[in-house]
């Protein structure tokens, strides 16, 4: 790792040096791409996907490729359009989606619940907030009970299983034992959602094909939750 951030420093160096050098002599202009940062807290792992940019743009001059696979990254934020702000040495840089890795779950405790909260707010990056999301979308799940669900269901069997991997899911009524990363069947059974955190007398929830799209953070009643038809799904 320390050999990284040595590499990282000359490389922003040289970089920036040129950027300088070349704006000077030729005076052209980067149009940037535009995007916005959802600010978060977590740590993620390199892997054969990793490849750290100057900026959230696949045009963006590349700083390091080709990175040693299972190297922690301090992820402090999501854009957008699909990529990990990540720190490094104190610079802020780019890496997107696929480029980096949630690492194992813990088996219990408190750690269990926020290692599951990490794996899940880094999907933010394969399922940006407005993403365009409908009953057309599809996924197959890997946690039993069902095989696969289209629209709300593909959305959170594919957030499910970023955090969960493999692990089997059983079904209860307990509303008392809602957990971070539970699936919530509500509306009657016709819409799900994948918590994200649990409050006192509310939860916070992540959902595809709400108004067609992706949302995050939408705030749910205890109160409104305990109706017939709706269930949760654990995988704890």
């Amino acid at each position: 790792m320390k050999q990284l951030r040595k590499f990282l420093r000359r490389m922003l160096f040289i970089v920036v040096t040129a950027g300088i050098l070349c704006a000077n002599r030729y005076a052209f202009v980067v149009n940037a791409a535009e995007f916005s940062v959802t600010e978060t807290s977590a740590i993620l792992y390199t892997n054969e996907n990793t490849v750290i940019l100057l900026d959230a743009d696949e045009s963006s001059t590349v700083i390091l490729s080709g990175v040693e696979k299972g190297l922690p990254i301090q992820v402090t934020g999501v854009t957008s359009n699909g990529y990990f702000q990540i720190l490094l040495d104190g610079q802020t840089f780019y890496v997107h989606g696929i480029g980096l890795t949630a690492g194992e779950m813990p088996n219990s405790g408190n750690g269990a619940t926020s290692g599951i909260y990490d794996k899940i707010i880094a999907q933010k990056a394969n399922f940006p907030e407005g993403m365009k999301w409908t009953n057309a979308d599809f996924y197959s799940w890997k946690g039993g009970i069902y095989s696969a669900g289209f629209g709300c269901a593909a959305f959170a069997f594919a957030v499910s299983d970023a955090a969960f991997g493999d692990a089997q899911a059983v079904m209860h009524t307990d509303y008392n034992n809602i957990r971070v990363g539970d699936i919530l069947r509500v509306n009657h059974d016709t819409h799900s959602v994948i918590v994200l955190e649990v409050k006192p007398d509310s939860v916070i929830v992540a959902e595809g094909n709400y108004n067609e799209s992706i949302h995050w953070g939408r705030e749910i009643p205890k109160s409104a939750l305990i109706e017939e038809g709706s269930y949760i799904m654990t995988r704890y």
